[in-house]
């Protein structure tokens, strides 16, 4: 199969524990652009989170795209602006706020590309260190916030948001999309947001087949990235449902096992 796009997850199968790109990683998917074949960066990080990234791998210079928010937001690369955003409404903001408080998660939201939080949480500062974003305190997040967001996430242990994942089923009501990217972030997006989705919107613009493309994911917020893709690739440290839903399993992503599949199909044909 002659590969034309190759789609990246970033936290546990891009970025190493360290929340780097490895050198070897970094270079085959330099190489891959140059024989031609696109890089796109699917994440639920937000955009910004996601920009210095999307430099290092020359996305701009090939006139690609990231998928930041679960793919609530996709962005021309090399203009840096966005094609579309579904976003959460400030009703729908409310509803998933509620649940949350009620399962006593800790609650964030973005606005402007800032995270904005109320409380506090041993892991409350995780996704300021993920993604170098600025953080701002408010004394209420429903006061706060009045307009549409791309998505809220709950916060918590491990096995309260895994609990909480399991009684939802993947969605909040008939208009709310749940999923998780990390074990203790439960991230509620509109319903009809997500990787697969926001992926399978743009390659029918650009005329990619599915067949076509290569996708790599960890958690379940890459699951149905993953199906769509005509090679879907689990990381050796993904979860058994990613696993399970993947064609092909490769080493973890401090093993550069990203490298390993685009040097067998793609760089040494």
């Amino acid at each position: 199969m002659d590969y034309r796009l190759v789609v990246l997850d970033m936290d546990d199968t891009l970025m190493t524990s360290d929340n780097v790109m490895s050198e070897r990683t970094k270079n085959a998917l330099l190489q891959v652009q140059q024989h031609g074949v696109g890089v796109i960066l699917a994440s639920g990080r937000p955009t910004n989170g996601m920009v210095k990234t999307a430099e290092e791998l020359q996305l701009d210079k090939h006139q690609s795209y990231i998928l930041s928010y679960n793919g609530a937001r996709i962005f021309d690369m090399s203009d840096f602006k966005m094609v579309k955003e579904t976003a959460l409404t400030k009703d729908q903001f409310d509803k998933c706020y509620d649940y949350c408080k009620s399962k006593g998660f800790f609650v964030l939201t973005y606005v402007d590309e800032t995270i904005v939080y109320e409380g506090e949480h041993p892991y409350m500062d995780v996704e300021h260190e993920l993604t170098g974003l600025p953080m701002k305190q408010v004394a209420s997040l429903k006061d706060f916030v009045q307009s549409n967001v791309p998505k809220l996430v709950g916060v918590d242990f491990e096995e309260n948001i895994s609990r909480a994942n399991q009684e939802l089923g993947g969605h909040y009501g008939h208009d709310i999309h749940v999923t998780t990217s990390k074990p203790f972030f439960l991230e509620f997006m509109a319903e009809g947001v997500s990787k697969g989705r926001a992926l399978r919107e743009l390659v029918t613009e650009l005329g990619i087949d599915r067949e076509a493309i290569m996708a790599f994911g960890d958690s379940n917020n890459d699951k149905d990235m993953i199906e769509y893709a005509g090679l879907g690739v689990a990381m050796g440290n993904a979860n058994e449902a990613i696993k399970k839903a993947a064609d092909l399993i490769t080493k973890d992503h401090n093993s550069d096992g990203i490298a390993d599949v685009l040097e067998q199909y793609i760089l040494k044909k």
